[in-house]
């Protein structure tokens, strides 16, 4: 009975440990290690031109500097909400780097943009082709044949 009993607290304590030995990393710790290099950092801008802040990518840098090898980690951003962070999300915070908060790395570099960059809007001009072959002017017999213009 007691080695049940052992074995059972020994397997409680086990997945305790692995289920609340991640280690989060608070705001102002994230704010001390990463706001002097988000200075230098450019400037980003939504989309709808709504939002503009400072934004850092996650990298093996990164992490070196918050002396944690894990990906991915915890933290707690400046508003308090946990938060999940893999490599390639990024740490983003207002211009004046007041505070700091996570976003994921497609949601990002689908809505956000480098201020510095222009605006690149794609557009698709369609010409009509004046050339156009007549099957009248078409020789069965040889490879020659007429273009007629409209």
């Amino acid at each position: 009975m007691k080695k049940r009993l052992i074995m059972l607290l020994a397997v409680l304590s086990l997945f305790g440990t692995i289920g609340y030995g991640a280690e989060i990393i608070p705001a102002n710790y994230l704010m001390e290690r990463l706001i002097i290099g988000m200075e230098v950092t450019p400037t980003y801008i939504s989309n709808d031109g709504s939002k503009e802040f400072k934004a850092i990518q996650i990298n093996n840098e990164i992490l070196k500097r918050l002396q944690t090898t894990e990906s991915p980690f915890y933290v707690y951003d400046s508003d308090g909400n946990e938060k999940v962070v893999r490599k390639g999300d990024y740490f983003v915070s207002p211009v004046r780097l007041s505070s700091i908060f996570v976003i994921d790395k497609e949601t990002f570099e689908n809505n956000f943009r480098d201020k510095s960059l222009p605006d690149q809007v794609i557009e698709t001009k369609v010409t009509e082709e004046t050339n156009i072959l007549n099957p009248a002017d078409v020789d069965a017999g040889s490879m020659d044949v007429k273009e007629t213009g409209r």
